[in-house]
């Protein structure tokens, strides 16, 4: 099997997990720019494995040459940003990573909620000015006692509701489909109504995939329910959450916290209050080095395994 990698660090101990599969694999040149779409669609057509990321988009006119099988694994949870024709499904197998990114995505959230619980922007600023712990608008407090609604029960939202019973949190959590995740209720978690949870939450954790049955799920209503000093945080796609209203409502209230975890989108920057109560990243949650390589050993893990090859 020839396999290719727009990764040019891509992680030593999977190359050799790959080549002991008998996988022979080229590595994009260090230095050298990722794939456009025409050197993309190149290299779908004379290998068969690719290994991409989400910033190569796999589109339906990369196949039209292609009529033999193909394997093209992503080093991501989501798979959005790949799709392949009706008429060429049964040759292509897609590979992702649902669990690299679990802990470190989890540890972000983590990093929120005490960032905002600390009160760490607004410490920072009244020493900046002078100024003594006397004038902070609310004091600092505990993550132990407080209650987190969990929006989604993925391997991400799992890892944060380890984190939060760790640190003595009760935790409620909605999911579409709870009776696949009776052992959360051993941990006991609870499971409620999207309108129940926001309404009981302290912290809000939002860990959704991207489809069309989460496109506007955290919607205005929602939004509206929420206390007006909860933290809100979320990991999910854009299309997920009324972002413009989460903003709207920190802009009132000084106490409600807004997290976001998204693609660098410029309409969104352009109306970026400058409150120390929102803080938006450009995708950077499951962004560590320690989850990049645990990423591309679960896809040379996957790729051997399965036995593709």
């Amino acid at each position: 099997m020839k396999a290719y990698s727009i990764f040019d660090d891509f992680d030593s101990k999977a190359i050799d997990i790959l080549k002991k599969a008998d996988v022979k694999l080229s590595i994009h040149p260090r230095g050298m720019c990722r794939p456009n779409k025409a050197e993309m669609k190149a290299i779908l057509e004379h290998n068969d494995c690719v290994i991409i990321g989400t910033g190569q988009k796999i589109s339906e006119d990369m196949f039209e040459n292609i009529i033999t099988p193909r394997i093209i694994a992503t080093a991501s949870v989501g798979m959005d940003h790949i799709t392949v024709p009706e008429s060429k499904k049964e040759l292509v197998t897609i590979i992702n990573t649902p669990k690299a990114n679990a802990q470190s995505v989890a540890e972000f959230t983590l990093s929120c909620m005490l960032y905002s619980c600390k009160r760490l922007a607004e410490s920072a600023a009244l020493y900046a000015q002078g100024k003594s712990n006397k004038e902070l608008s609310k004091k600092p407090e505990d993550l132990y006692g407080k209650t987190i609604g969990v929006i989604g029960a993925g391997n991400i939202s799992v890892r944060i509701i380890d984190f939060a019973i760790f640190f003595g949190m009760k935790v409620l959590c909605w999911t579409a489909h709870p009776e696949r995740h009776c052992e959360l209720q051993d941990k006991g978690v609870s499971f409620l109504t999207l309108n129940e949870l926001v309404q009981k939450a302290d912290i809000i954790s939002v860990n959704l995939p991207n489809n069309e049955e989460t496109k506007g799920l955290v919607s205005a209503s929602l939004i509206n329910q929420m206390h007006t000093d909860t933290i809100f945080i979320s990991v999910s796609r854009l299309a997920t959450i009324n972002l413009k209203e989460l903003l709207l409502k920190a802009e009132k209230y000084s106490s409600f916290y807004v997290f976001a975890d998204i693609y660098l989108n410029t309409e969104i920057i352009r109306e970026l209050p400058d409150i120390p109560n929102v803080l938006i990243t450009p995708h950077i949650g499951g962004g560590t080095i320690d989850t990049r390589k645990r990423m591309f050993r679960e896809i040379a893990e996957e790729i051997s395994k399965r036995g593709y090859i």
